[in-house]
């Protein structure tokens, strides 16, 4: 089969062989059959995923197959997929987690119905077990990972997607927005990011699909926190910009009132009666960390590098505030401190 398709899902293949048979036939499964598109990048794996592919590229026209003679970044393997997709939606086919059965068709018909929004998501189990479907993890009674609502101050405490968001592709087409290869770890949380810059999230409140923890923290996420934490840090601090020069973050608004009432007031508390004012505070949306840090960055933006020091100055004893200490390194790097 080949031109158009309703969805396209692009898998970024590397030492995947004991997840590629069961996420194929996960595919292969889907309520949209031959709607939906395949597409693998292998990117130069050593291990023998061609063999296993080769079997379903002889009885599926609807899976392509690309094997670079290189290794590249999950996020340029997607990139490559996505230049290469012909259908209406995009989806990101991580190897090793799983979907509902009709888990394409339903995100695909939430964009369908409303054309504001320009990505979809919805919750998921989390699994500890390989190669675990999702009426299995269902039978098994799985966690379930609720990703909620979507807001700015919500993607500001960090990615919220899940492991099977669905977006136009349009959005790469018309508003060259691709993920960004600078990134090793957390490009996907950057891409629904520059996203929210241009439309709107659709959050569809069902659960549909499994992601898979691994015990031995083989997710990629967990391997290298170090880096995970700087590469968030650069796109919370490039949020905050864009959030204060478009007065999304002003207390005016009635989405803020409740979690950004104290901005004004936290930066003249110690960090510790912070944390106790923000522990008490059961509505809280985001932590106090990052209420200090919008405030940082705030004084920043007004010049005032003094206040913006005496913020970070607050947290010096305190190791565990990553994007605070992330945002003094920044400074320093740059000259401005």
């Amino acid at each position: 089969m080949s031109g158009y398709y309703f969805v396209s899902a692009v898998i970024s293949l590397f030492k995947g062989e004991k997840f590629i048979r069961g996420r194929l036939d996960d595919l292969l499964a889907q309520s949209l059959g031959k709607q939906a598109e395949i597409i693998i990048i292998d990117s130069n794996s050593p291990q023998n995923e061609k063999a296993i592919i080769e079997e379903y590229l002889t009885k599926n026209d609807n899976i392509k197959y690309l094997r670079t003679d290189f290794t590249e970044s999950m996020y340029a393997a997607w990139n490559r997929g996505i230049a290469m997709a012909n259908g209406k939606y995009i989806t990101n086919a991580n190897v090793d987690d799983r979907l509902a059965p009709n888990a394409l068709e339903e995100l695909a018909n939430a964009l369908e119905n409303d054309p504001s929004a320009g990505l979809v998501y919805g919750d998921y189990f989390v699994s500890p077990k390989e190669n675990e479907n999702f009426e299995t993890a269902k039978q098994k009674g799985r966690p379930v990972r609720v990703s909620g609502e979507f807001s700015p101050l919500h993607l500001l405490h960090g990615y919220m997607c899940g492991p099977q968001s669905l977006w136009r592709k349009t959005l790469h087409d018309e508003n060259n927005i691709w993920f960004d290869e600078s990134f090793e770890v957390t490009g996907d949380y950057k891409f629904v990011a520059d996203i929210t810059k241009v439309t709107k999230l659709k959050y569809l409140p069902k659960n549909l699909g499994v992601y898979y923890r691994s015990q031995a923290d083989e997710n990629k996420e967990f391997q290298n926190l170090e880096k995970t934490t700087a590469e968030a840090f650069r796109i919370k601090y490039e949020l905050i910009n864009f959030y204060l020069d478009h007065n999304t973050l002003s207390v005016d608004r009635p989405e803020n009132r409740k979690a950004l009432r104290n901005i004004k007031f936290y930066p003249s508390l110690s960090v510790r009666a912070a944390s106790i004012l923000w522990k008490l505070d059961k509505r809280a949306v985001i932590n106090y960390e990052t209420v200090f840090f919008i405030a940082a960055v705030q004084a920043e933006k007004e010049g005032n590098l003094a206040k913006t020091m005496k913020i970070i100055k607050k947290f010096e004893n305190y190791p565990a505030a990553v994007y605070i200490h992330n945002y003094e390194k920044y400074l320093r790097e740059k000259g401005a401190i």
